[in-house]
């Protein structure tokens, strides 16, 4: 198979899927999620910003992730 066949075929694997952000929103109780949602969804509150309060409360998540995040699952939102 070419590589012009292999890209052509190529199916994005769906998002959230292993996505630590994703988890947190599931898990945490109603308004813990809605404040990290609303988080998220502020753009003026930085990556490093979340990570470091979620990290504060005894939640595991990297900059990385919250950037991920923000890339993959919400740009399906809109």
């Amino acid at each position: 198979m070419s590589l012009a066949d292999r890209f052509a075929n190529y199916e994005r694997p769906s998002p959230g899927v292993k996505c630590v952000s994703c988890n947190l929103l599931n898990i945490l109780p109603e308004s813990e999620a809605k404040a990290l949602d609303a988080a998220l969804n502020d753009k003026t509150v930085s990556a490093l910003g979340i990570s470091q309060i979620m990290k504060s409360e005894g939640y595991k998540i990297g900059e990385t992730s919250v950037r991920r995040h923000r890339r993959v699952c919400m740009a399906d939102e809109s």
